[in-house]
């Protein structure tokens, strides 16, 4: 039984360590990149204190966006949060203790579409929310790559909601290639949370989800004015 329960459960982040990375990154991104932050607090503690979960989604450009978007949405969220994250950080050592406190799920990109949707469906009835890139990986160019449906799929099964946030001069500060951030100025927009079970119905099929997703891709384009 025991066996059982573990095998059911997914990563936590860990609080202290949630709490020391969100404030130090947030007094770091404030002087070095004159950071700034949009969002509807009251909104969204509304929504939490409903119990409402989210697959935070945003749009990647640089290795800042995950503590960028952590600190705009706030330490409620992050606090029961679990993100996808490559293999590769789990067997480097320098980047495993990182994975692991932060609630990173360990995932094979060799693996099937329905294996990944299996282990990111358990992490949300498990009541946490998660973190996924659309995308897929980080744009080269700093322009809004088409979205996989997949976190879509995922927020109407799971009847959680989506929560669109866009990343505003990451990809001038630290683009794909780029070891050491320069000084330019980063903001993040949070937008207004999206419940896919009022746009979808109870069994949409494949064209109203992808239609559904350009619909979310095209909330994050406005949101980043691109």
């Amino acid at each position: 039984m025991q066996e059982k329960e573990q095998e059911k459960s997914t990563p936590h982040a860990n609080h202290a360590f949630v709490l020391i990375a969100f404030v130090v990154a947030n007094s770091l991104f404030r002087l070095y990149f004159r950071f700034t932050r949009r969002r509807n607090s009251q909104k969204l503690n509304e929504l939490l204190n409903e119990g409402r979960q989210f697959i935070v989604i945003f749009n990647h450009t640089s290795h800042l966006d995950v503590p960028l978007v952590g600190i705009a949405v706030g330490l409620r969220i992050m606090y029961n949060l679990c993100m996808p994250g490559k293999k590769e950080l789990f067997a480097d050592p320098k980047t495993r203790w990182i994975a692991n406190l932060s609630g990173a799920i360990p995932l094979d990109r060799e693996i099937t579409d329905t294996t990944t949707a299996r282990i990111l469906l358990r992490a949300l009835r498990n009541g946490q929310n998660l973190l996924i890139a659309p995308e897929g990986t980080r744009s080269l160019d700093g322009k809004l790559q088409p979205f996989k449906i997949g976190f879509v799929k995922l927020a109407h099964k799971a009847n959680v909601l989506i929560l669109p946030v866009a990343i505003r001069g990451a990809a001038e500060a630290m683009p794909k290639g780029v070891t050491i951030p320069r000084p330019r100025k980063i903001s993040v927009i949070v937008g207004d949370p999206i419940d896919p079970r009022e746009h979808l119905g109870a069994k949409p099929d494949n064209e109203a989800v992808t239609e559904f997703t350009e619909m979310v891709r095209q909330t994050i384009a406005a949101l980043s004015a691109q």
